[in-house]
């Protein structure tokens, strides 16, 4: 079967870097928890508290962090607790489930780029405006208007231009925002933000987004000197807040995936290849996990075509392989459509390119595949004092 690959890939992943069984929709549950305004039962425990803070560093694997030790002496200060993102590992459906604590087949957003049925359009969630409306692609309630429900006071500080971006308003609403684009200016508002939650006693829960490391990873590469220089400043950044942490407060740094610096020599072209290209009628995912939807009539002769192509440098499934694996967990039948008719998950440092996302077809760092550098995110807490 060319299922087996696979299952031996994730088994490798979690025999070599065990994980707790907590996963990124865990955290948000666990926070309110801990807040002491929810009993929900999550395999994740964090230290009960009047006020959580989530810094999310984007692109921050967990074997990234632990092999560039020597330049992230606090971050590793935290208590670690092993943790993995959902698949497949890129932003937008981490983001969803982390909002949610859905996985991406109950929250919706089960890609980078995917076909949206209701719509009958592609979906790019992290080019996503106001069209389509948030609540047509993710009605879920989140976790953010859960702890607004229950008194807490809930803020999200990232970059001005997320703030009413159709991902922001789908998977991460019920907050206030406050926009901010460098590390000095994020450590004045949570100074700030940590006075009025002093003064009023209120319970408080923190939301820190951000996204540089990826940007650099991307075009440089994980372990390059710039992605190293970012990875260092984000390091002082974590000590700072540690260090201003007040007693009752606790701080939680993760991630929303790693990543994998891919060779040039192993980029597959897929629109140029005459046998991948058949049967085509749409190329969503990005380029470590495609979502290919076919042409109707087309799906075997496709499926044995990419199959025969790839060889082991991808594993290519159908959509009912991919959920047969409980690759993706479904809310309803509908959110099925979703998924490519084939689910191409790239092996090694493959990556397969596309026409129809030419600029991310030729970023050197890639992500949203199963490999542990991809999956396995750090977890870290600091206890305030």
């Amino acid at each position: 079967s060319n299922s087996a690959p696979h299952q031996l890939t994730m088994a490798t992943a979690v025999q070599e870097y065990p994980t707790s069984g907590a996963t990124l929709k865990d955290l948000l549950p666990a926070s309110l928890s801990a807040l002491g305004v929810s009993r929900e039962k999550r395999p994740l425990q964090i230290q009960p508290s009047r006020h959580i803070v989530i810094l999310l560093i984007d692109g921050l694997g967990a074997l990234q962090l632990h092999r560039h030790s020597a330049v992230a002496p606090h971050l590793l200060a935290g208590e670690s607790i092993p943790f993995r993102t959902e698949f497949p590992s890129t932003t937008p459906v981490a983001l969803g489930s982390l909002g949610t604590g859905l996985s991406p087949g109950e929250h919706g957003l089960v890609a980078a780029n995917f076909w949206l049925p209701d719509t009958e359009s592609m979906l790019a969630p992290l080019k996503w405006g106001s069209d389509p409306h948030p609540l047509l692609v993710a009605p879920e309630t989140t976790y953010f208007e859960r702890a607004a429900m229950h008194g807490v006071d809930v803020l999200t500080v990232g970059e001005e231009k997320h703030r009413d971006s159709g991902l922001s308003r789908s998977v991460l609403r019920g907050s206030r925002y406050v926009g901010a684009s460098e590390l000095s200016e994020i450590f004045e508002i949570f100074e700030i933000r940590q006075r009025e939650l002093e003064k009023s006693r209120s319970t408080g829960l923190t939301y820190i987004y951000w996204p540089n490391l990826d940007r650099i990873g991307h075009v440089h590469g994980a372990g390059s000197n710039p992605w190293l220089e970012c990875l260092q400043a984000v390091d002082l950044f974590v000590g700072q807040l540690a260090e201003s942490l007040r007693a009752e407060a606790t701080m939680v740094v993760t991630a929303d995936h790693g990543m994998l610096t891919c060779s040039p020599e192993h980029h597959l072209a897929i629109e140029s290849n005459h046998n991948l290209a058949y049967g085509l009628r749409r190329v969503g995912g990005e380029p470590r996990v495609r979502h290919i939807y076919v042409r109707h009539g087309a799906l075997n002769q496709t499926r044995s075509n990419w199959v025969q192509e790839l060889a082991d440098r991808a594993i290519v499934y159908t959509r009912e392989e991919v959920l047969d694996l409980g690759l993706y967990l479904l809310r309803d039948d509908e959110m099925a459509e979703r998924i490519g008719d084939l689910v191409v998950v790239a092996q090694g440092d493959y990556m397969l390119t596309s026409t129809t996302d030419p600029r991310t077809s030729t970023l050197l760092g890639q992500h949203g595949g199963l490999t542990p550098e991809e999956m396995l995110i750090p977890l870290r807490q600091f206890a305030g004092s």
